[in-house]
């Protein structure tokens, strides 16, 4: 995928939900596919989450990586509600910002998607 497709791709998901809400997750290990599925699979179970988009990247010294999050919901969500409703541990969760620019944010999270460390999914 280049660039400019993951460009494309982000102002697409900018539109695809409602999004309000924004963090990370970091571990111990690298996330792989299934736990990250798994972990949004549980946060989309909840009535307070009306959709999610995760995004797998490396870090810097490609022994971990990270998730990136975008959240649609009606309510003001923190990393401790995110924990309980994941089981992931609040910790590992970032703060959890409002979004104020959509597109932006979509194409932020959607820079590395393509390449071969990457892995994305939406969940609704």
């Amino acid at each position: 995928m280049t660039y400019t497709n993951r460009v494309e791709y982000g102002i697409g998901l900018a539109n695809m939900l409602n999004w309000t809400q924004t963090t990370f997750l970091r571990g111990q290990y690298k996330f792989g596919s299934s736990y990250v599925d798994k972990l949004c699979s549980r946060l989309i179970g909840s009535r307070l989450i009306e959709g999610v988009f995760a995004s797998v990247e490396k870090d810097r010294n490609e022994e971990h990586n990270h998730v990136h999050l975008l959240l649609a919901s009606k309510h003001s969500l923190n990393r401790y509600e995110l924990s309980k409703l994941s089981g992931f541990n609040p910790l590992g969760i970032g703060n959890v910002n409002n979004i104020k620019n959509k597109t932006g944010v979509s194409r932020y999270v959607a820079k590395h998607i393509g390449r071969d460390f990457s892995y994305h999914n939406l969940y609704i």
